[in-house]
């Protein structure tokens, strides 16, 4: 069990697994815009796009709970500091939740490029989570966050390197 939890954007589609990673035990740290409003973590307020209030946040999560053994994040774009300096703070695992962007066929690589954000760190070991769709009878749709959160969790709990929700093919069938 990790000893201290810390997910980035965990008060939207991620909301329900943070409720189920509060009742694993351990510390439990939330950073995002809303983070201070969610019951059973440790919530401090930050945009990850200011690279200041966002540094200033994990700091404070750090000194409060300690090391990050166990870091659940999703970041819109991995093209911004947010994401290695969170990785530099790990010391254990790191699941990234990736868009379904992440496996787009006309784009090779975005998944290796996205594991990058470790590399170097030796205590840092990624793990990536992409999101994908569901085809039903009527045609394809979006995860829904309960969805969502339900796969992160699983994969989490399992500690799969690489897991994703619903499919990302055929690409065509996206919605």
């Amino acid at each position: 069990m990790a000893r201290h939890i810390l997910v980035v954007g965990g008060t939207g589609m991620l909301s329900e697994l943070v409720k189920a990673l509060a009742g694993d035990g351990g510390r439990l740290s939330l950073l995002s815009r809303r983070a201070s409003v969610v019951a059973g973590a440790d919530g401090f307020d930050c945009d990850y796009y200011d690279e200041a209030a966002f540094t200033g946040a994990l700091e404070a999560a750090v000194a409060r709970s300690g090391p990050v053994d166990l870091a659940v994040t999703w970041f819109h774009t991995l093209k911004i500091p947010a994401s290695r300096l969170l990785a530099e703070r790990v010391q254990g695992r790191l699941f990234q939740v990736l868009g379904s962007a992440a496996v787009d066929p006309a784009h090779p690589g975005r998944l290796q490029a996205a594991a990058r954000v470790a590399d170097g760190l030796p205590h840092c070991a990624v793990r990536q989570v992409v999101l994908g769709f569901k085809v039903e009878a009527r045609g394809s749709r979006w995860l829904t966050n309960s969805e969502i959160s339900q796969g992160v969790l699983e994969a989490v709990r399992a500690d799969r390197t690489s897991s994703t929700i619903g499919q990302t093919e055929p690409w065509s069938a996206r919605p």
